[in-house]
């Protein structure tokens, strides 16, 4: 029977708490904390680590740090924040040497915050191939920013924020080496209200990203690198001064920007090589949409290198006054479609289609 390592505290204001646990079993915390200028730590090391932190009152810190040495074991971590000038630090490790079908653990991270001025930070991985890694993060009130790394395979990471001047950091298998490569990595953020910006990063295949913002002067960054040779990028803006910018390269790249707002830029990059196993369509394909509003442009640049080529397509639509549209497409099969309406556009489309053997 293994042994069980619980702890459990109810504190007091102006406490600060530190607890290890490093049973070669399974270790539980539960910290609750009411009042001002509070601390928790907790350091776990174990085959099943769990953390649940609760704090209420203003200048709260709270940092988990679990190590599992086993990968067919879950790692749990939950923080639940109230008031002003949170902050809350997760690091989940996963050490194990299990892979393949046995290796079934996950890593799983939830960080509650209401009120201003809170951070968050959490990161997940290596884990080996261990299992699925979750990260989710829900943050109210004004001031708050939220950044999650995964790291290695079968990784999701969510953050919700609502409120003004929220700033929301997401990152998939970004710090891997050379001759490393992780897989399957799912990103959302949602925002709602003014200022807001959001920025996400994914390396390696079958990776998928999505931005939501809705309110004014958001900003929306999706960058998907070398090795993400099947990802799928998606933003969608509603409110003024939108700004959202995509980069892919590498593959089977797909973008797709929708803003209806004033005054929105929204910028595609993709690039592409030789097609790794069949079947996997599109070959890069963009899409900007910007409906309604002044001063819109869009900018779409496409490339592919490499054999086995059919599709590089482009489609740009404005609606508005004083719209410009830019794309530029070379080698494969390219089509292009530009569409405004309304005063003072500009469109300029170059296409250079080339035959590879």
């Amino acid at each position: 029977m293994k042994k069980l390592s619980f702890i459990l505290g109810i504190l007091a204001m102006g406490s600060i708490v530190s607890f290890a646990q490093t049973e070669d079993a399974s270790n539980v915390s539960n910290v609750h904390q009411s009042g001002t200028e509070q601390e928790a730590a907790i350091d776990q090391m174990g085959i099943l680590n769990k953390s649940y932190v609760t704090q209420s009152s203003m200048a709260n810190e709270a940092e988990v740090t679990q190590s599992n040495y086993n990968a067919l074991y879950n790692t749990y971590s939950d923080i639940n924040q109230s008031g002003e000038e949170n902050e809350a630090i997760v690091q989940q490790i996963s050490t194990g040497t299990s892979t393949g079908a046995n290796a079934i653990g996950t890593l799983e991270a939830h960080v509650d915050q209401s009120g201003n001025g809170n951070e968050v930070y959490q990161n997940q991985g290596p884990h080996k191939q261990q299992g699925i890694s979750f990260a989710e993060v829900a943050q109210s009130g004004n001031e708050n920013f939220a950044s999650q790394h995964q790291l290695k395979y079968g990784n999701e990471a969510r953050i919700y924020q609502s409120g003004s001047n929220n700033v929301a950091l997401q990152a998939q298998d970004s710090w891997l080496l050379e001759d490393e490569e992780g897989s399957y990595g799912n990103a959302l953020m949602d925002q709602s209200g003014d200022f807001n910006t959001a920025t996400q990063e994914q390396d390696g295949w079958a990776n998928d990203a999505k931005a939501f913002q809705s309110g004014n002067y958001n900003t929306s960054t999706q960058v998907q690198k070398d090795y993400s040779w099947k990802n799928i990028a998606f933003v969608s803006q509603s409110g003024d001064e939108n700004t959202a910018s995509q980069t892919q390269l590498g593959f089977l790249n797909s973008a797709k920007i929708d803003q209806a707002s004033d005054a929105s830029t929204a910028t595609q990059d993709q690039s592409s090589d030789a097609r790794r196993p069949s079947g996997y369509a599109p070959l890069n394909k963009a899409e900007i949409y910007q409906l309604g509003g002044d001063e819109n442009m869009a900018e779409q640049t496409q490339t592919i290198l490499g054999g086995d080529i059919k599709l590089n397509e482009g489609i740009i639509w404005q609606n508005g006054s004083l719209n410009e549209a830019y794309q530029t497409q070379a080698g494969g099969d390219n089509f292009s479609t530009v569409c405004q309406s309304g005063s003072s556009n500009i469109a300029n489309v170059t296409q250079s289609m080339s035959i590879v053997q």
